[in-house]
């Protein structure tokens, strides 16, 4: 079943095996954030940034995914990314939205990450 748009849900994000990364996030509010990894470089960090988490290491590019409101509920959107998005398993095509459900299992590279919407 297909998160809705229901007032006050949240989405939350939780890294598979790093408890010292969790975020919470307004679903109503959801306009887009990017996730991915910062790279000092070019000055550029996203709104959702892993570079603490090895992610360079895992994979994870540095606009990897985006988390956002399509339709009054939440989606993924995999932007382009070299080594993929996963969403419970199966590679996400680039650029389309793809809704979200309950429990969703996302991988960006090798990254493992928890989404709950409730």
């Amino acid at each position: 079943m297909a998160a809705g748009s229901v007032a006050n849900r949240m989405c939350d994000l939780r890294l598979v095996d790093d408890e010292r990364f969790s975020l919470q996030i307004e679903v109503s509010r959801l306009e887009g954030y990017v996730m991915g990894r910062s790279d000092e470089a070019t000055n550029f960090t996203p709104d959702i940034d892993f570079v603490a988490y090895a992610s360079r290491e895992k994979g994870v590019s540095r606009r990897h995914a985006a988390l956002i409101s399509f339709h009054g509920a939440p989606h993924v959107v995999d932007l382009s990314s070299v080594n993929g998005t996963y969403l419970n398993d199966k590679r996400l095509p680039p650029d389309q939205p793809i809704p979200l459900e309950r429990f969703n299992k996302l991988r960006l590279g090798t990254l493992d990450i928890i989404i709950m919407i409730y």
